[in-house]
């Protein structure tokens, strides 16, 4: 046993100490009842659970502290739950009128401090600027949390113990918090709720490690627990009472949690007090305005509402337009013979969506010279390649298949979204569904849990035939973060062998998720010394790029196999999202920038169309056509001459106006970049969203 795990034990110790309280307890109040025993020993619940997260913690080496600091935590959380043990004797009850009116004051006065508390405590350790808020905001927040516990309050009966239980999710959420903007350079989004699964599921790549100041917090958490305790009330043991005092607490929390609802539905926060949608990039809103008014704000924005003056025929007709001005404007003779050479070829269609694959290299090299991913720079017969422009950064990587997958912008939806776990997509258009429909099986691959972003539910109702999850690379190679790109790879290598039918395979990767500091890749790049970073950025995309270079190696194996096949194929590739670090040198490099386009750079990857054999109509020459990742999927039923649907050729020729489009922001045909919240943004984008609401609002 090393150092480390011994003073592990200190923890430990101080839960034998608090057990000695309880017994102790029993040797004064010998004739006490066995249920006034068992509530005060209920008490120290919360004492024990944070000295057995300490200890283990501790040991597991993930505290950023001396034995001093362990020492001094133990000890408090030691005292507390001893001292909680006796909280029936530290509390004096009063009595009458005067009485009651102490102890509702008591109360009030507590549930304001448990609003204060849990106000820092879900800002402080991570933003910067907390104490330099605007006073409307802490308002707001300090309000909405006291909604909270008073509701809490009136549930629990008028004791502590739902309240606790609200200080100690906030409490998680502030830590939780504060990792989500260091690893992913974002903050916690209302959506997030639906993809808790997935955060826990894919966050060995991160260091979890507390910081002081986080410990700070427990201690200071620790100690508003304890004051809670003191909330009890005293109603006596007539049954009757009792049943009155709890209907009118019942009563009570549905009139408190009715009137919070109330104004959440109909007051709406940007409108009323000008906080910050956050449409494209929230970390920011969420520094000027703190945690609860941007969360809500962003909470408030989940109802799909139909445009202003939406109505169905008129959107149909709108779509009848777009799709006719698409058939007029192409030319008849390459779309027959590409059409003509689909129904008979039939080719397999491999869409292969790499986890943080960009290149990064068009930030100026990163200023050392940096020449990207040589084998994708380098394919000359691709059938088209270009910029996509993505509507997540750092994470969100659902939000990436949605809209390939579906056609649909989050440009109309907003960051606070996460469709595969909002919506349910059966009656939504789909890529699986047009292939399925084609006569072709269609297959989702992903080596991870199949319930991360609830893909298990997700890919049957967007029409995937089969789902292979991570219990299907049992025995796989792994690199980083997960199963190789190689290996995905050799999957669907597998299925064409064992099927000769068409296929459209999805294949999402997993090897290249941040986050960077694992420091577990070998160097196979020279060690760059980026003059944008410190040595901790250097260090992580140095681990970074090395992930792309393996990403590129791999890529060049497949690619060349599937030259040598004897059977149409058809790949697209595409990266779904920068790293968050990335964040940082667009930060660095390109100071003084107007916002959107600042913005666009890091939502900004690549993708590129390939096939084996000779497309009819396209010269396969590696032309260059940057895309959105919402007009991806179209594109590719262009390019191979596979039928259509209205709403694709929709979006194609939409393209005139606003050649890309997504969560930050357009392009115009003038080729600069435009927000989505302008007042005069260009009309095309209006016409994107009746579209959408048709092909998806609508449906779900």
């Amino acid at each position: 046993m090393d150092a480390q795990q011994l003073y592990s034990i200190i923890p430990l110790l101080g839960i034998v100490l608090i057990a000695a309280s309880c017994w102790g307890r029993t040797l004064v109040k010998k004739d006490e009842a066995l249920r006034e025993r068992l509530v005060a020993f209920s008490g120290i619940i919360p004492f024990v659970a944070l000295l057995g997260f300490t200890g283990i913690w501790y040991g597991l080496d993930k505290m950023a502290c001396d034995q001093i600091f362990l020492f001094g935590m133990t000890g408090v959380f030691t005292l507390l739950g001893a001292l909680s043990v006796f909280r029936d004797v530290l509390i004096k009850r009063s009595s009458g009128v005067s009485g009651v009116l102490l102890a509702e004051a008591r109360d009030a006065l507590l549930l304001v401090v448990a609003s204060v508390y849990s106000f820092f405590v879900l800002d402080i350790l991570w933003n910067e600027t907390l104490f330099s808020l605007q006073i409307i905001f802490a308002l707001i927040a300090i309000v909405s949390l006291f909604a909270i516990y008073l509701f809490l309050y009136f549930l629990g009966q008028r004791t502590g113990i739902a309240v606790s239980l609200g200080v100690v999710v906030f409490t998680l959420v502030g830590v939780a918090q504060n990792f989500v903007v260091l690893f992913k350079s974002s903050p916690i989004l209302p959506s997030d709720i639906y993809a808790f699964g997935t955060a826990a599921a894919v966050n060995s790549g991160y260091d979890l490690t507390l910081t002081k100041e986080a410990l700070w917090l427990l201690v200071a958490c620790a100690v508003i627990l304890f004051l809670l305790e003191f909330m009890v009330p005293s109603i006596g043991e007539d049954k009757k009472k009792i049943g009155i005092f709890v209907a009118i607490n019942t009563a009570c929390a549905l009139a408190v949690g009715g009137a919070a609802l109330a104004c959440f539905n109909t007051v709406d926060l940007a409108d009323t007090f000008a906080t910050d949608k956050a449409a494209w990039q929230p970390l920011p809103a969420y520094k000027t305005q703190s945690f609860m008014p941007s969360f809500l704000t962003l909470a408030q924005q989940m109802r799909v509402e139909a445009p202003d003056g939406y109505t169905q025929g008129e959107a149909e007709q709108l779509e009848s337009t777009y799709a006719a001005t698409y058939d007029s404007v192409a030319d008849p003779n390459i779309t027959a013979s590409a059409t003509d050479q689909f129904a008979e070829v039939k080719p397999t269609v491999i869409a292969i969506m790499n986890e943080s694959f960009s290149d990064l290299s068009f930030m100026d090299g990163l200023g050392v010279g940096y020449q990207g991913p040589t084998y994708m720079n380098t394919i000359a017969d691709a059938a088209l390649t270009g910029s996509l422009s993505v509507s997540v950064h750092g994470g969100g990587t659902a939000n990436s298949e949605f809209e390939f997958l579906t056609g649909n912008s989050m440009a109309h939806l907003g960051v606070a979204f996460y469709p595969y776990s909002t919506f349910n997509l059966s009656g939504v258009s789909s890529l699986p569904k047009q292939f399925s429909e084609l006569g072709y099986k269609t297959t989702a691959i992903h080596p991870n849990l199949a319930s991360n972003w609830s893909r298990d539910k997700a890919y049957a109702e967007l029409g995937f035939d089969e789902f292979i999850d991570i219990s299907g690379f049992e025995g796989a190679e792994t690199y980083h973060a997960g199963v190789t790109d190689a290996a995905t790879y050799d999957k669907v290598l597998e299925l064409l062998r064992e099927d000769d039918s068409p296929q459209f395979i999805f294949d999402l990767t997993m090897q290249n998720h941040g986050g960077y500091t694992v420091g577990n890749v070998a160097q196979n790049l020279p060690w760059f010394d980026f003059p944008a970073g410190d040595d901790s950025l250097d260090a992580q995309m140095n681990e970074y790029l090395a992930c792309i270079e393996q990403s590129d190696w791999a890529l060049a194996d497949f690619i060349e196999g599937l030259r040598i096949l004897d059977r149409p194929v058809v790949v697209v590739f595409f990266g779904d999202h920068q790293p968050g670090i990335s964040s940082n040198f667009n930060d660095a490099m390109y100071p003084g920038e107007d916002e959107v386009t600042h913005a666009e750079r890091i939502y900004t990857t690549q993708y590129f169309i390939w096939a084996n054999y000779d497309l009819a109509g396209n010269d396969q020459i590696s032309a260059h056509d940057d895309l959105s990742t919402s007009t991806l999927g179209a594109k590719l039923m262009e390019i191979i001459g596979a039928p259509m649907t209205k709403y694709q050729k929709a979006l194609l020729a939409a393209r005139a106006e606003v050649p890309a489009i997504n969560s930050v922001g357009y392009r115009g045909a003038d080729g600069l970049w435009y927000d989505l919240t302008a007042e005069d943004r260009s009309k095309t984008v209006d016409d994107l969203e009746w579209l959408q609401y048709l092909n998806l609002g609508s449906k779900v």
